[in-house]
C-alpha cells in the first residue's frame, strides 16, 4: 500500500468509530489487517530495504524508502516520528482522503486514487494492525514534490463488497487492495488513465538498476494464459514460458493470497477489457 496513518471508530449497525484501544485488543480485526497490508503491499513502500531489495529487520514500515523522488512516511505507532498520535480518523483521512492531520496533501506514489474505495470495515482492521505494530523511532525527512497531488472529493464511507459476488470481490482486491493497476495502467494528468484501464506502459527502475515496464494486463495479453498461469504470475513472478518477471513486483506479499481471493481476482482480470 504507500503512506499511511489512524484513530478512533464505533459500530453503527456494520461499523462506526470505537476506541483504537478496543481495535487493537480484537484478534481477528488484527489479522484481517494483517492480510490486508501484506497483500496491499504497505511495506514495499513503507520498509527500508537493501540492495537486493529485501527488507531491513527491526524497520517494518518506519519509513524512509525513497519511492518516486520522495521518502515515505513513517506508519508504525512511534509517538515522536510515527503515526502514534494519530487518531484513528486521521490516519483513515489519510489513506483514503490524502490529508495529513496538519492539513498537508499526501503525495503520490500514495495510492489514494485506489485506498479511497477501502470500504469502512477494512479500514478499521488496518487501523487495528497498524496500531499493533513495534513502533520504531525513525525520523524521516519530508522532501519537496515536483508536483501538486491530485485533490479528490472526500469519503466519508464505504460499503464492503459482497463476497458471494466473485467478480466484484475480485474487482475490489485487485484495484483498491493490492492496487495492481495503480503500476499496469498509464496515467493521464497524474490519475490513472480510465481510457487505457490495464495497458501498462508506465516505466520503473529495477532493483539492481535499469528501467523496465508494467505490461498490458488485459485480455490482450492474458487471454492465451490460463487462469493457474496467470495466479503463477502473480504469486511466483513466472511466465508461462518459465521466464521471470523483473523484481519490481511484490511478489513475496502476493503470495499471501489466500486461494479464495486469488481466485476471485483472476475472475475480475478475466473481465477487463481489452487494451491495445
Amino acid at each position: 500500500m504507500g503512506l499511511l496513518a489512524f484513530g478512533r471508530f464505533a459500530f453503527a449497525g456494520a461499523l462506526a468509530l470505537v476506541g483504537c484501544s478496543a481495535l487493537a485488543q480484537d484478534g481477528s480485526l488484527v489479522e484481517r489487517g494483517r492480510y490486508l497490508a501484506t497483500i496491499g503491499i504497505c511495506d514495499s513502500c513503507h520498509t527500508l530495504q537493501d540492495a537486493r531489495g529485501s527488507v531491513l529487520k527491526g524497520m517494518e514500515l518506519a519509513g524512509g524508502h525513497r519511492v518516486g523522488g520522495l521518502l515515505s512516511s513513517n506508519i508504525t505507532p512511534d509517538e515522536d516520528t510515527g503515526i502514534g498520535v494519530w487518531t484513528d480518523q486521521q490516519i483513515i483521512d489519510a489513506i483514503r482522503n490524502g490529508k495529513r492531520p496538519n492539513g498537508e496533501t499526501v503525495r503520490p506514489p500514495m495510492g489514494v486514487f485506489f485506498y479511497r474505495n477501502i470500504s469502512d470495515q477494512d479500514m478499521a482492521a488496518i487501523v487495528a494492525y497498524l496500531r499493533s505494530v513495534p513502533a520504531v523511532r525513525n525520523k524521516v525527512e519530508r522532501l519537496e514534490s515536483r508536483g501538486p497531488a491530485p485533490a479528490f472529493a472526500p469519503v466519508q464511507t464505504v460499503s464492503a463488497p459482497d463476497r458471494r459476488d466473485k467478480r466484484a470481490y475480485g474487482q475490489y482486491l485487485g484495484e483498491t487492495i493490492a492496487h495492481c493497476y495503480q503500476c499496469h495502467t498509464p496515467r493521464k494528468e497524474g490519475s490513472p488513465d480510465m481510457a487505457r484501464w490495464g495497458a501498462g506502459g508506465n516505466a520503473y527502475t529495477a532493483r539492481g538498476g535499469g528501467q523496465v515496464t508494467a505490461p498490458n494486463i488485459t485480455q490482450t495479453n492474458l487471454a492465451s494464459w490460463t487462469d493457474e498461469q496467470v495466479k503463477l504470475a502473480i504469486t511466483k513472478g513466472v511466465r508461462p514460458d518459465g521466464s521471470t518477471l523483473a523484481a519490481v513486483m511484490d511478489f513475496d506479499g502476493y503470495a499471501r493470497f489466500s486461494a479464495v481471493d486469488l481466485d476471485a481476482l483472476v475472475t475480475y482480470m478475466r473481465t477487463v477489457p481489452a487494451v491495445n
